[in-house]
C-alpha cells in the first residue's frame, strides 16, 4: 500500500526538497511531497546539482507553499525546522506528525550539501520506515 509523506520546512528552497528526493528514491511504497510554511524562495541551484549527482533529482521538484497541497491527505508529515513547527497547519487525525529539526547546511559548499544528503539517508529513511511500518 502506498503511503503519502509530506516534508515541511520554512520556505521549501532546499531542506524539505532534499528530504523529498531522498525518501522518494530510497523508500519504495512512499510518495513524497515537500512544501514550505511561508512564501517559497527559489530552489537552491547547488542543492539541485547535489541531488543530480546523488541520482535522486526529479524535474518535478520545485519550491511551493503548503497551500498548494492543503487539499491532499498525508499518512506522515515530517517537520524539518523550528519555524515550521510554529506555523504548521492542522492535519486530520489519521496523519502522524513528527518533528526532526535539522540545521541548514552551508549551501555555499557542495561537500556540505552532499554530507547533508547522506545524513538524511542515514537518519530519515529508518525513522520513516519504522513509523510507516515498512
Amino acid at each position: 500500500m502506498n503511503k503519502n509523506v509530506l516534508l515541511l520546512c520554512d520556505d521549501n528552497s532546499s531542506l524539505s526538497i532534499i528530504g523529498q528526493a531522498v525518501l522518494g528514491k530510497y523508500l519504495k511504497g512512499v510518495t513524497t511531497f515537500s512544501a514550505g510554511v511561508k512564501k517559497s524562495k527559489p530552489l537552491n541551484a547547488d542543492v539541485k546539482k547535489a541531488l543530480i549527482k546523488d541520482g535522486s533529482w526529479s524535474d518535478d521538484f520545485h519550491s511551493k507553499t503548503f497551500e498548494t497541497l492543503a487539499s491532499d491527505s498525508f499518512d506522515l508529515v515530517i517537520i524539518l525546522s523550528n519555524l515550521s513547527t510554529k506555523q504548521t497547519p492542522e492535519f486530520d487525525e489519521n496523519t502522524i506528525v513528527i518533528q526532526i529539526e535539522y540545521e541548514e547546511p552551508n549551501y555555499s559548499n557542495s561537500t556540505n550539501i552532499e554530507r547533508f544528503i547522506k545524513t538524511i539517508k542515514m537518519e530519515l529513511i529508518p525513522i520513516t520506515r519504522d513509523i510507516l511500518e515498512f
